[in-house]
């Protein structure tokens, strides 16, 4: 009786690139910035799952599009990889391989069978710096929104463009933090859920300050289950 090939087990290696980026890639769209990781990671050599088709695209995943203006610190994207290569494997590869305005923090490996991160995405933590105000304007502002029970504000896009939303509900923490001059120090920690997600440009709109000159930094994306070494609890006592 003739043996049937024993069919390998299929391969489906799933890495977490935690990543920062300012300066110029703050200004690109998430489909750009998604072109500059696949350029990096073709120059790093690393065994990228493609996808089949006409226009074949490397699986990889972002847990949420920045804002644009918004550079970030411990940003995420998840890569499917067609070799066993260790997270270690993966972090030494990049080195060198990525523009100067984008830097790679930490690589950590995934179950393959783990939610997207868009799915466990639950908040999201930004840092704002304001010029050319005051801190009692920002302090009375930050005051008020807090002390309503409801900020309406209209949708931007969508479907249901124009439909108002409490953005109050969506923000858990607004608050004023130090900043080296001339700068105004606010930070956030906003919902980031499918379908219920707060933009600290929209926070800036109802606060009366999208006019001020400003700096836009998102320091943290937090998951359901974070990921092992990256995205721990920052100590909400200290700047």
């Amino acid at each position: 009786m003739e043996e049937l090939p024993i069919e390998k087990p299929k391969i489906q290696n799933r890495q977490r690139i935690t990543f920062a980026t300012a300066q110029t890639l703050a200004y690109v769209s998430v489909l750009e910035l998604g072109l500059v990781w696949e350029h990096a990671l073709r120059r790093a050599g690393a065994p990228v799952k493609y996808s089949q088709g006409f226009n074949p695209r490397p699986k990889m995943h972002f847990a949420a599009p920045l804002p644009v203006g918004c550079g970030c610190e411990a940003d995420l994207l998840d890569v499917w990889l067609t070799e066993s290569w260790t997270a270690a494997d993966t972090l030494a590869a990049l080195q060198g391989k990525t523009p100067p305005d984008l830097t790679v923090v930490t690589v950590a490996d995934v179950p393959p069978d783990e939610p997207a991160l868009s799915e466990q995405l639950v908040a999201a933590e930004y840092r704002v710096w304001l010029r050319d105000v005051t801190p009692a304007d920002v302090s009375a502002a930050v005051a008020a929104f807090l002390e309503a029970e409801a900020v309406m504000q209209p949708r931007r896009g969508g479907k249901h463009k124009g439909t108002p939303y409490d953005l109050r509900s969506l923000v858990q923490v607004l608050e004023v933090r130090p900043a080296p001059a001339p700068w105004i120090g606010l930070w956030m920690r906003l919902e980031a859920r499918v379908g219920a997600t707060g933009r600290p440009d929209e926070v800036l709109k109802a606060l009366k300050l999208a006019d001020s000159p400003r700096r836009c930094t998102r320091e943290r994306l937090i998951l359901e289950t974070p990921t092992p070494g990256a995205n721990e609890e920052k100590d909400l006592s200290t700047d």
